[in-house]
């Protein structure tokens, strides 16, 4: 008996092992899932840097110097905009916490720092992030102080600041003597550093009590009140991935019983009929987008009658809807074309959608993820049906930005739709 248990579980491991798709799953996949876990979940305990756009409309050395500040800090992932106009969009849109404005006259507003100048800022914030924001108002400040103190140490431009201070010195008739006498002498102090710094530039040169009042970046903060970016309520944001796990169990769904109908010799009997077989597959995909566009108007509608999630912009919603359908049931098509066993099939699609949903934000948004998972979700259409979805329900923009949320998953779907062809004449030929 023992030896007939023996050769049952070896006959079993051999058909495994010949049965490609099968072992994948069995084996490697475990090993998928268990590194992308590892990469989600650890984003948790070390959060990565705040997304801002930045914008110099002035360049010039000073401005130059506050903007590589502000790209070589760790806590800031910086990119540059070219006018205030595109990064209001990118803020929009929500692909940054905030823009920051180097408006005309920064270089010289910040020349002017000892005689009551300051470097100017434009924030303009997203308001769903404010937390964020509050945050980021404390780094900007804290670069300028790096930058104020680089000025200090600066024996050029101390010697320039000097002379211009002496020249309104002379001509201001407001200042008393002691306050005149107490700006010459913060200025000798400020040169005296400068010298001591040029001769050692690694000893600290002085120490003194913490600056409460000066303030060497002045930041005009400013929310976007008409920021599209903004959702209303936490049932926006969640809808739409309900949308697109409900077109998971779509594929699912069409995957399993296409799989099964072939296994049991289905499609062979219906291609005896006078049917061919591109109008039998194209009559099962028919189906696939009907009840895709069902379940996802009856999401919808829900969340708009019983929840208040009502769509900005209704005739692009249902083109995205439809064009969504469309290319999740190229994806079906794609993994049922791929396999040839049933378990193989099935074993293809879970683990396919499961991957899927994980990179491209159905379980975890992109914002949480690291920068090389945020990367790799550009290939799945959960990411891209998302953005379909929520830019015409509540996240807004312009068309070509929604336009362009709908042609990425069409592109996707015509990707899957072109694979699926290769794979089914492989095993048309086989039936």
């Amino acid at each position: 008996m023992i030896s007939r248990m023996f050769a049952i579980a070896l006959k079993d491991l051999r058909l495994l092992s010949r049965d490609r798709g099968a072992l994948f799953f069995t084996i490697l996949f475990p090993v998928i899932i268990a590194v992308l876990f590892g990469m989600v979940f650890g984003r948790v305990s070390t959060p990565g840097p705040l997304d801002v756009v930045v914008v110099v409309t002035e360049d010039g050395p000073l401005a130059r110097s506050f903007t590589t500040a502000l790209q070589d800090d760790s806590a800031l992932h910086v990119q540059l905009a070219q006018d205030k106009q595109q990064a209001i969009e990118i803020v929009r849109q929500g692909k940054a916490a905030a823009a920051i404005i180097l408006p005309d006259g920064f270089d010289a507003r910040a020349e002017a720092l000892f005689s009551g100048g300051s470097m100017p800022l434009d924030l303009l914030g997203d308001p769903s992030r404010s937390a964020e924001l509050g945050l980021l108002e404390g780094k900007l400040m804290e670069i300028g102080f790096r930058q104020f103190m680089l000025a200090v140490t600066d024996s050029e431009r101390l010697a320039r600041q000097s002379t211009d201070i002496n020249r309104q010195l002379e001509n201001d008739k407001t200042l008393s003597k002691e306050e005149r006498s107490a700006i010459i002498k913060l200025f000798s102090g400020a040169e005296e550093l400068a010298e001591a710094r040029k001769v050692d530039d690694g000893k600290q040169v002085a120490k003194g009590g913490e600056m409460t009042e000066f303030r060497p970046v002045r930041i005009r903060s400013e929310m976007l009140a008409q920021n599209k970016a903004n959702p209303p309520s936490t049932y926006a944001v969640t809808f739409p991935q309900g949308v697109v796990w409900g077109l998971a169990g779509c594929v699912m769904a069409f995957v399993t019983t296409l799989a099964s109908e072939r296994a049991q010799g289905t499609l062979a009997r219906l291609r005896a009929a006078p049917l061919s077989m591109h109008l039998i597959l194209a009559s099962k995909g028919m189906a696939c987008v009907a009840s895709s566009m069902i379940m996802q108007a009856l999401l919808l509608a829900l969340a708009w009658f019983a929840f208040g999630v009502r769509p900005i912009n209704l005739p692009m919603l249902i083109l995205a809807m439809l064009v969504i359908a469309m290319s999740f049931t190229a994806l079906a098509m794609m993994i049922a074309a791929l396999f040839r066993t049933g378990g193989g099939t099935d074993g293809a699609a879970r683990a396919l959608i499961l991957v899927l949903a994980i990179v491209g934000g159905g379980s975890i948004p992109l914002v949480f993820m690291p920068p090389i998972l945020r990367s790799i979700s550009v290939v799945s259409p959960f990411r891209w049906a998302i953005s379909a979805l929520e830019g015409p329900l509540w996240r807004g923009g312009s068309m070509s930005d929604q336009f362009a949320s709908i042609g990425s998953i069409a592109l996707v779907g015509l990707v899957c739709a072109v694979i699926s062809l290769g794979g089914m004449a492989r095993w048309r030929r086989g039936m």
